[in-house]
C-alpha cells in the first residue's frame, strides 16, 4: 500500500516568495496529477491476487508481469515524489493534492498551501497548522498593518 499522507520533513528547507512558489505551479501541477494517476494504478495492481499451481506457468507469466509493471510505477511514484521535494515543496496530501511551501513573512516562518485545481497560491498557515486552518493571503497582509 503506497502513503497517501505524507509528513512533514525538516530536511533543508527552502523557502519561496509568493511569486517563486507560483511559478513552480504548473510544473508542481503536472507532476502531481501524475503521481496521483500512478498511486490508483499501485493500489490497483497491488490489490489483484493470483494463485499460481505447480506447473501453472500461464499465471506465473501473469504474475511476474504485474510485478515488473508494478515496480515500474513504484520507481517512477517515487522518482516524483523525491522530484516535488528537491524543487522544495512539502507534499501534505497527495490524495487531495495539498502541498506546502516554506515562506517567511515579516520574520515569522509560515506555509503557502496549494491544492490541486487552484490557479494560484491564495492561502496560507503556520508550520503547526494543517490545510483546515489555513487562512486567506489577504489576513497575512491586514496583520502587517
Amino acid at each position: 500500500m503506497v502513503h497517501k499522507k505524507f509528513q512533514k520533513q525538516e530536511l533543508s528547507k527552502k523557502y519561496f516568495t509568493l511569486e517563486d512558489a507560483e511559478r513552480l505551479i504548473p510544473q508542481i501541477n503536472k507532476i502531481l496529477r501524475r503521481t496521483i494517476t500512478l498511486d490508483k494504478a499501485l493500489d490497483l495492481l497491488s490489490s489483484i491476487e493470483i494463485e499460481v499451481y505447480d506447473e501453472d506457468y500461464d499465471n506465473l507469466r501473469r504474475v511476474t508481469k504485474l510485478n515488473k509493471e508494478f515496480h515500474r510505477l513504484s520507481y517512477e511514484f517515487y522518482a516524483n515524489i523525491d522530484k516535488m521535494e528537491e524543487l522544495g515543496c512539502v507534499i501534505v496530501d497527495l490524495e487531495i493534492g495539498v502541498i506546502d511551501f516554506y515562506s517567511n513573512y515579516n520574520g515569522k516562518d509560515i506555509f503557502l498551501c496549494w491544492k490541486l485545481g487552484e490557479k494560484s497560491i491564495k492561502y496560507w498557515h503556520d508550520l503547526g497548522g494543517c490545510y483546515m486552518g489555513r487562512k486567506p493571503l489577504m489576513d497575512l497582509r491586514k496583520t502587517s498593518q
